[in-house]
């Protein structure tokens, strides 16, 4: 091949390649359908506040409740935040005691100027801030918080996905003499605005059923000896004992010495003493026990996940599934509630006096009363049988 055809040679491929190189530029882009582009939290963070209890035996609950919370504010994070923005929660030690838990209240208004409280998981927490609240107009609502003191002294802006004791501790006084057909109650409660709450309206229902408190025996928080009051339900030969701790911890010492001085008689407790791994941790103890907690169907399409998710990430049981689909649920309102009112909590607490067949989180069908108390009428009947916690019965309170 001489040298001029080398050269035309040369040039015709280096032409052939820009023909190509221009056609495949000019053609058409085929893409497929488009995935959406992510959301995107931004913004100044939406700050809500929590007060619960996180030391001491009232930490069982407390704990729980925090991790609820928390896994509804990581899935909202995930995804849209409240109005696009993130949301936080700022966590306070409440302690379950009325001055700490007025101290938590009083920094996250002054301070972090929160517009929303969840808690307090205590009765003495709830009453000690709702002053606060009410004066600020900050919307409080609690998971756990039975106390039939919150629906007289809560006050407006305080309201409550737990069904009050009024109707727990009656639902206990029907049992127990329906059912066990008792005459003669013997009741043992710690010095606390809970547990007293629960004694005063079981007391006037069991009466109210014909029957008669032999014994009603009351004891302060920290005491660990409960022989003298063991000795006088002995003595009064009584059908049923009701047994109302504050936490778990001094109700197992009772209901163990009740069985250490051969006390036959059934025994019958709040929620409190029916958490799954206190049922757990104590089988021996609480053999036979007889508990009342607000009817809950865990099955639930909605309570089902949540509860799974829980017991995934954390490696345990819910140990109070409903109190625990109530924080996790209440976060689902509280955004519901920012997002249709932004922050006007005027608005917000006027919406919930009104709440009916609201959905969300690991909740349905929830309704408020005039008081800010959910309303509830079925109780689940448990007892402690063969280290396992078994369902007895559904009880509607009359």
């Amino acid at each position: 091949m001489n040298i001029s055809k080398l050269v035309w040679w040369i040039i015709g491929i280096v032409v052939a390649a820009l023909v190509v190189f221009l056609l495949v530029r000019q053609r058409p882009e085929v893409v497929g359908p488009k995935a959406p582009a992510p959301t995107v939290v931004t913004g100044e963070a939406v700050t809500i506040g929590a007060i619960l209890p996180f030391a001491g035996d009232d930490a069982a609950l407390g704990i729980p409740l925090q991790r609820s919370i928390q896994m509804a504010v990581d899935e909202f994070n995930s995804a849209r935040g409240v109005g696009g923005r993130p949301l936080r929660v700022q966590y306070e030690d409440g302690k379950c005691d009325e001055n700490e838990a007025a101290t938590a209240a009083q920094k996250l208004v002054g301070v972090n100027k929160v517009k929303y409280i969840i808690g307090g998981a205590c009765s003495g927490e709830t009453l000690g801030f709702a002053p606060i609240a009410n004066e600020n107009k900050v919307i409080v609502i609690s998971p756990s918080e039975t106390s039939p003191n919150i629906t007289t002294k809560g006050g407006e802006y305080v309201f409550r996905l737990a069904p009050s004791g009024a109707m727990a501790g009656s639902v206990a006084a029907q049992y127990a003499a329906k059912d066990l057909g008792a005459r003669r109650a013997a009741i043992i409660s710690e010095q606390t605005d809970y547990a007293q709450g629960l004694r005063a309206t079981f007391k006037k229902a069991f009466e109210d059923q014909g029957g008669k408190i032999v014994v009603d025996e009351t004891y302060q928080t920290g005491e660990t000896d409960f022989r003298s009051q063991a000795l006088k339900i002995k003595t009064a030969n009584v059908d049923i004992v009701y047994l109302l701790p504050q936490t778990s911890a001094p109700g197992v010492l009772i209901a163990k010495q009740l069985k250490e001085n051969g006390i036959e008689a059934a025994v019958l407790a709040a929620e409190v003493l029916i958490g799954r791994e206190t049922v757990k941790n104590n089988a021996a103890d609480l053999e036979g026990l007889v508990g009342f907690e607000a009817f809950f169907d865990e099955k639930s399409e909605r309570a089902a996940p949540f509860l799974a998710a829980y017991q995934t990430k954390y490696n345990e049981v819910p140990p109070f599934p409903l109190f625990m689909a109530n924080a996790y649920s209440i976060v689902y309102l509280v955004k519901d509630l920012i997002e249709q009112n932004q922050m006007d909590t005027e608005k917000a607490q006027k919406s919930l006096s009104t709440l009916s067949g609201w959905a969300g989180g690991a909740l349905a069908d929830v309704d408020l009363d005039e008081n800010g108390d959910i309303i509830w009428k079925n109780y689940w009947v448990k007892q402690v049988f063969q280290g396992e916690l078994k369902d007895i019965k559904v009880f509607t309170a009359e």
